[in-house]
């Protein structure tokens, strides 16, 4: 008997890659916090979820120089550029608690999909048991 991925798998598991790729995202964004000029970049992946025949704009992460990492971010979602000016006087536009408060809410949306995941599993568990633990 084969085990068939259904499509609620699919969509958590896009859900997970999604929030893997905003985690990237949000962490490139504070490592560059003291770089002048720099602009904070986005993944806006549940709009993508919502509507899967909508393609993605990309826009790279762009190394400059030998010691910056590169960050690779999953093709599946848009990754954008927030060129607001915001406050600081360098041009940099990433704000430290704004980024930690994606953060955790970003974590709390990936452990809410784990969550699903594992009770999906736990339920396939059960039947595959015939009821008996």
């Amino acid at each position: 008997m084969g085990f068939e991925v259904d499509n609620t798998f699919r969509v958590i598991e896009a859900s997970l890659n999604g929030s893997l790729a905003r985690q990237k995202v949000i962490a490139h964004n504070v490592s560059n916090i003291n770089t002048p000029g720099f602009k904070r970049f986005l993944v806006d992946f549940e709009e993508q979820l919502a509507n899967p025949q909508r393609k993605p704009a990309q826009l790279p992460l762009k190394v400059t120089r030998a010691r910056h990492i590169s960050i690779p971010v999953n093709e599946d979602f848009a990754v954008t550029r927030d060129l607001s000016p915001g406050l600081r006087a360098d041009g940099n536009n990433v704000n430290l608690e704004q980024e930690m408060s994606l953060m955790v809410k970003n974590n709390v949306y990936f452990n809410a999909a784990l969550n699903q995941i594992n009770k999906k599993i736990a339920v396939r568990k059960y039947v595959l048991s015939d009821g008996r633990g």
